[in-house]
């Protein structure tokens, strides 16, 4: 049987899809977007939530390495400025041996000595941001400090690490102790100690045992800052992997959520044009008088 066409019913029907077709058409105009509920496109909203999962990811990481960039960064400088001062102490401790040095040049050493076992101690217990560097895992803790007499480590022999892209660490705080004392029977602030009674005395042997230790230290802490610079190189090594990553992950949820524009604009040309037409028609319709049903 076939059905008449009915002006009126079929005529709204076009104008209701024309508008909700127009209505989709602005909404992408407007928001750039595509896919907005997980309605507009089942299939490519679940792949998106994927996307955004790995930009999220990538973002986490790069900012756990930009927190560990700066503290890195801060322990580069320590160490460097602090293996620049051990090997002052050497120089000093140089001239004041022997017996070419006389009780004012001794003196002399002996005081350089020690401001540079208190800058070295300055050094070793800076923070960043309120956390110790060098104590370890304990972040709070000043790492050395004058324990009845002698100067003691206050941290403890481990380290903090976070993981900067997956699979990979790099430390944020350092063993003091490793550095400052190693293997040796005494910490590189006591030996220097030791060091200014040798020189006061004119022990040579003294010096020449205490300049040993030192010369220790300077290795620990040459050896530290080339552990520290391979951390440097692997968390600008992840920045670049993450930064990659993103960008990759972006252009896929932009394919998968972002509009054509050019595209979505013919779209809504159409559509105002078909909504435009039906409008029209159902207005001509409706303009049919009774005679024209009489003639």
């Amino acid at each position: 049987m076939r059905v008449p066409y009915d002006v009126i019913r079929d005529g709204l029907s076009a104008i209701n899809e024309a508008a909700a077709q127009m209505a989709a058409a602005q909404q992408q105009v407007s928001t750039g977007r595509r896919v907005t509920r997980a309605g507009d496109d089942p299939a490519a909203s679940q792949a998106a939530v994927a996307e955004h999962a790995a930009i999220a990811n990538a973002d986490a990481y790069s900012r756990t390495a930009g927190a560990a960039a700066g503290r890195l960064a801060a322990a580069d400088s320590m160490l460097s400025t602090f293996g620049d001062k051990l090997a002052a102490v050497m120089v000093a401790a140089l001239s004041a041996q022997g017996s070419s040095a006389t009780a004012a040049s001794r003196s002399a050493a002996a005081e350089a000595v020690t401001g540079l076992r208190d800058s070295l101690l300055s050094d070793i217990n800076t923070t960043f941001n309120g956390v110790s560097l060098f104590a370890g895992t304990q972040s709070g803790a000043q790492p050395y400090a004058l324990v009845a007499g002698a100067w003691t480590y206050q941290g403890n022999n481990d380290v903090a690490r976070v993981e900067v892209d997956r699979g990979r660490l790099v430390s944020t705080t350092f063993d003091g102790q490793s550095i400052a004392q190693g293997t040796d029977g005494a910490n590189v602030f006591n030996v220097m100690d030791a060091l200014v009674t040798a020189i006061n005395n004119g022990d040579d042997a003294g010096i020449t045992t205490a300049m040993q230790a030192v010369e220790r230290a300077l290795d620990r802490t040459l050896r530290a800052q080339g552990s520290l610079g391979a951390d440097q190189r692997g968390l600008d090594e992840a920045g670049i992997r993450m930064t990659s990553l993103r960008r990759a992950a972006e252009v896929r949820r932009s394919g998968l959520e972002d509009a054509n524009m050019a595209e979505a604009m013919t779209r809504l040309g159409q559509a105002d044009t078909a909504y435009r037409a039906s409008l029209a028609a159902v207005s001509t319709a409706e303009r049919v008088s009774l005679l024209d049903y009489l003639r």
